[in-house]
């Protein structure tokens, strides 16, 4: 009998996202996917890896769907599969990876370049883990792990700014200093006023014991509209490896639809 009431609840509350984009309401997540090894000259050459892993943080069950938004060269947009749907209780997880990617792939493919878009009436932790290397069997040469903030969709909710780190370059050495660029974007609604983000690296400290940071002017930024900010630091990060993070707005002058999504972690092999 209760087997038979969880999928009653569980159908029910996919069925609760199952209309068009237009009649949804709720929460968007739009997640880069790269997987596979190139067969156009889209990226370095490499095998590459995207694993979605997606938590239901709330107190009840929450049914949510998922859909590919893939790529094509030539600026040609490439297809879109159908939906299709899932359901977690509190504190469990899921794990979309490549394998997944190609089999819900409208069209056979060896290599997958676009979007997973996911949406749900409520927040979920949505965390991306790329990984590469220097062929399909060889041994991982880069990580990155992403947050992916939500966006509300179908009108109302948040109409405030909302600070993140989009995306942090590779760090260059020039004349004795540690040169790192990163990208600060307004995901929110709303335009965020001038603010200071802040570079972090916890594996070198300074002669008091507290490690090295830099800071960086933001200036103000239109909704949707993002700046690239420079961090200095005076030595190479790379001892053999580089583990830093940056955080926009990090003094919190900006009142944000989001406080908990500001910040981005680095991790590169040397």
């Amino acid at each position: 009998m209760s087997r038979v009431l969880f999928w009653l609840c569980s159908a029910a509350t996919v069925a609760a996202v199952s209309g068009n984009a237009q009649e949804f309401r709720g929460r968007e997540y739009a997640v880069k996917v790269i997987c596979g090894t190139p067969d156009r000259p889209a990226l370095a050459d490499g095998a590459y890896y995207t694993a979605i892993n997606i938590h239901n943080p709330n107190a009840e069950r929450v049914g949510f769907r998922q859909k590919l938004a893939l790529t094509r060269p030539g600026e040609e947009p490439g297809p879109i599969s159908p939906f299709w749907g899932a359901v977690l209780r509190p504190d469990q997880a899921l794990e979309i990876d490549c394998s997944d990617i190609f089999k819900r792939s409208p069209e056979r493919m060896q290599f997958a370049k676009g979007f997973v878009v996911i949406q749900s009436p409520s927040d979920l932790d949505v965390v991306a883990v790329y990984t590469a290397a220097p062929s399909p069997r060889g041994t991982v040469a880069a990580l990155e792990i992403e947050r992916v903030s939500p966006r509300s969709v179908g009108g109302g909710g948040c109409t405030l700014p909302d600070l993140v780190v989009d995306s942090i370059m590779r760090p260059i050495f020039v004349n004795g200093t540690s040169r790192i660029e990163a990208v600060i974007k307004n995901l929110g609604p709303g335009p965020a006023g001038a603010s200071i983000a802040r570079l972090i690296d916890p594996s070198t400290l300074q002669s008091g014991g507290a490690p090295y940071n830099s800071i960086a002017n933001t200036p103000p930024l239109a909704a949707g509209v993002s700046a690239t900010v420079v961090f200095m630091l005076p030595y190479w990060v790379f001892n053999p490896d580089a583990t830093f993070n940056v955080t926009a707005d990090y003094k919190g002058d900006v009142a944000e639809c989001r406080e908990d999504n500001n910040v981005k972690n680095f991790e590169a092999i040397g």
